[in-house]
C-alpha cells in the first residue's frame, strides 16, 4: 500500500528520443546507484526493462519487431507508447521517441545512458522537447519534476529530496533466517553512523509497491543521522516481485523483519538488544504482525525493542503487542483508516473483541488531521489517486511524524 510518486511521473519514461529541433527545451538529470554499471544496465538496459524494476508500471508490451513498446501504469494512471530509435549495448545507451504520452510536450526526445562511478554507477536521462498547450516554463517545471520522480523514486537510484546525489547506502546480501520455502538470499540497503558502535539499529520495511531505495533515501538517511544503523529491506527484489498492491503477497514475506533482525544482531557495530522495526503501509502492517505477541515473535530467539507503523492496515490483530508500538496515520486516509487504528490502540479487534489495556506493551496512536496516505512522501505534493485511493504529501504531518519517530526511538531504545 505504501506507494511512491513514480505513479505521477512515469510519463517521463514513455516520452521520446531523436534529433531535437532548434530552440527546444531541455531537461537532464544524473543520479547514482550502488549497483555496478553492468547490474544497473541489466535492470534498465531493455526497451521494456523499466517494467522489471519500476513499481509504477504494471506491464510492458513490445511489438513483434521489438521497436515499439506500450507501458501500462498501475492504479489506472494511464499508458504510453514509444518507438525505439537507436541502441548501443557497448556504451549502455539507447534512445526512443514517443507515439503517445502523458506530458504537455511535443517533439519529445530522450536519451538514457548508464556509466560507471567510483561508488557504483550512474544513470543519465536527457529529454529534449517543445511545450504543448502550456508555457515553456511550466512545461520545463513539469518535465524536471517528472524526471526526478521517475529516476529517484522508482528504482535502484540514489537522490536527495533536493534532486542532488546522496552518499550511497551499502547494498548487503545475506542468507535469510528464518528459512524461506524457496532458496532466498535477502538483501537491503545498510547505513551506519560515524564510529565503531555498537549502535542501536532500525529495520525499515517498504510498502506494496516496493522501492526500498526510496525508503532508504528518505528515512534511512534521516534515521541514520540520528545515530542509528538502518537497514532498508528489499523484500521484492530477491523474490522477483514488483508490486503486491492487488494481492499476490508471498507468505514468507512475514518473516523479512526477523531476517533483517537476525542479520543485524551479529554485526559488531550493532547493539543486539536495541533494534527497532519501522514500516510503511503494507510494511507497517508487517511491522505490527512482527511484534504481535505470539506467532513468529514468540518463536524468534532475537527480539525487537520497539516498533513504529506508518499508516498501516490496523485490522485483524487478535493479540497484544509484545513491545512498545507507535502508529502514525492521517485522519483522512481512505486506504488504511484511522478508525481501525483507534480500535487497535484501544485493545479492540475488528470483530469487537476487547483486550485488557494492561495486556502486552502500550500502543501509542497519533492521528494527523487532514492527512492522507503517503503523507511523508514529498514527491506527492501533487495529489494522486492510486487504486482508487487518495495520496498526498502533508508537510505538517511529515514534520511532526519525524519528531514523533525520533522521540519514540529515543525513549524506547536507550541503554
Amino acid at each position: 500500500m505504501h506507494v511512491n510518486a513514480t505513479i505521477v511521473a512515469l510519463a517521463t519514461l514513455v516520452v521520446s528520443t531523436a534529433p531535437a529541433p532548434a530552440l527546444a527545451l531541455e531537461s537532464t538529470m544524473t543520479v547514482s546507484s550502488p549497483l555496478t554499471p553492468d547490474e544497473l544496465w541489466k535492470k534498465v538496459g531493455d526497451f521494456c526493462g523499466l517494467a522489471a524494476w519500476s513499481p509504477a508500471i504494471e506491464s510492458c508490451f513490445l511489438s513483434e519487431d521489438g521497436k515499439q513498446r506500450t507501458v501500462v501504469l498501475f492504479g489506472g494512471i494511464g499508458k504510453g507508447v514509444a518507438t525505439l530509435e537507436s541502441w548501443d549495448d557497448a556504451k549502455r545507451s539507447y534512445t526512443y521517441t514517443s507515439v503517445s504520452g502523458l506530458l504537455p510536450t511535443a517533439n519529445h526526445h530522450t536519451t538514457v545512458s548508464v556509466t560507471g562511478t567510483a561508488n557504483g554507477s550512474a544513470l543519465t536521462l536527457t529529454a529534449i522537447y517543445d511545450a504543448k498547450g502550456v508555457a515553456d516554463a511550466d512545461a520545463k517545471r513539469i518535465m524536471d519534476r517528472s524526471i526526478y520522480r521517475s529516476l529517484c523514486l522508482g528504482g535502484p537510484l540514489l537522490c536527495s529530496a533536493e534532486q542532488g546525489p546522496i552518499a550511497p547506502a551499502e547494498l548487503v546480501r545475506f542468507n535469510g533466517i528464518p528459512a524461506s520455502p524457496k532458496p532466498l538470499v535477502s538483501q537491503g540497503y545498510l547505513r551506519r553512523p560515524e564510529g565503531t558502535g555498537p549502535f542501536p539499529a532500525v529495520v525499515l520495511l517498504h510498502g506494496c509497491n516496493g522501492s526500498p531505495e526510496a525508503i532508504d533515501q528518505n528515512w534511512g538517511v534521516t534515521v541514520s543521522s540520528w545515530g542509528y544503523v538502518t537497514l532498508a529491506m528489499d523484500s521484492f527484489g530477491p523474490r522477483g516481485l514488483k508490486n503486491t498492491c492487488r494481492g499476490g503477497r508471498p507468505d514468507d514475506l512475514f518473516s523479512d523483519a526477523y531476517r533483517a533482525l537476525n542479520y543485524l544482531v551479529v554485526q559488531p557495530f550493532v547493539d543486539p538488544k536495541r533494534v527497532a522495526v519501522v514500516g510503511f503501509s503494507q510494511g507497517g502492517w508487517l511491522t505490527l504482525w512482527s511484534v504481535e505477541r505470539g506467532g513468529i515473535e514468540k518463536a524468534s530467539e532475537n527480539k525487537f525493542r520497539a516498533a513504529v507503523a506508518f499508516y498501516p492496515p490496523c485490522g485483524g490483530f487478535r493479540s497484544a503487542m509484545a513491545v512498545p508500538t507507535l502508529v502514525l496515520i492521517g485522519e483522512s486516509d481512505d486506504w488504511t483508516t484511522a478508525d481501525a487504528c483507534r480500535k487497535l490502540a484501544a485493545g479492540e479487534d475488528d470483530l469487537g473483541t476487547s483486550r485488557q489495556k494492561t495486556d502486552g506493551a502500550p500502543v501509542q496512536l497519533v492521528v494527523y488531521p487532514g492527512a492522507y496516505h503517503g503523507f511523508d512522501i514529498s514527491a506527492l505534493r501533487t495529489p494522486v489517486t492510486y487504486f482508487g485511493h487518495h495520496m498526498e504529501f502533508n508537510k505538517s504531518a511529515s514534520d511532526q511524524s519525524r519528531e514523533a519517530l525520533r522521540g519514540f526511538l529515543e525513549a524506547n531504545m536507550a541503554r
